[in-house]
């Protein structure tokens, strides 16, 4: 089936194109659009799109050779974040992660080889977009340690502005994501204990 972009549909339009879908389409629409959840989102009446909404996701510390973790310095917010997004319909939390490490970062990375180290939620993991939606994300934090070192071998998808690796108490003051950075500070000095 072909689709208009996402910002082309009007609300009404956009309901009656998912009424008329089965579970697989609007699994390829979800895909097309950011996720389950952004789907779900988009289908809600503009008179109650300010109700919060619960979703789940995964982010991933993608950390190189020289200890530096890569960061993502997005397009919509200009704010520096982690790798990571929501979780679609059925899929693990460790393929969510690698899935959206490759989508914004270009890395491949196998998702049982990498490392959970926290599971964040509540009042730090609210975020607000662009278009209003108000979100309490349930974010599973992983870690995949990595050989590459420069940036320019790396291929952000239409979320990406740039990326960087940082030193872990070096990123910039402009951050989206200081809860699990502070998460995996924490980890990384129980591990050196």
């Amino acid at each position: 089936m072909e689709y208009k972009k996402m910002r082309e549909y009007t609300h009404e339009e956009f309901v009656n194109l998912i009424l008329n879908l089965n579970e697989e389409q609007l699994l390829e629409l979800s895909a097309r659009y950011g996720g389950y959840p952004v789907l779900f989102r988009m289908a809600l009446d503009d008179r109650i799109s300010h109700i919060p909404f619960i979703q789940t996701g995964a982010a991933i510390i993608i950390r190189n050779e020289n200890g530096q973790i890569l960061l993502q310095e997005r397009t919509d917010r200009n704010k520096w974040g982690l790798p990571g997004g929501c979780q679609d319909l059925g899929e693990d939390l460790r393929v969510t992660a690698v899935r959206e490490a490759y989508e914004e970062t270009g890395i491949k990375l196998d998702p049982n080889e990498i490392e959970l180290i926290d599971t964040l939620s509540g009042e730090s993991r609210k975020n607000s977009y662009p278009n209003g939606d108000i979100v309490y994300n349930n974010t599973s934090l992983y870690l995949a340690d990595v050989s590459i070192s420069d940036e320019s071998t790396l291929k952000g998808d239409s979320e990406t502005k740039r990326l960087r690796f940082f030193n872990p108490d070096e990123v910039p003051e402009n951050l989206m994501d200081a809860d699990l950075i502070k998460a995996y500070l924490n980890y990384t000095k129980k591990r050196h204990l």
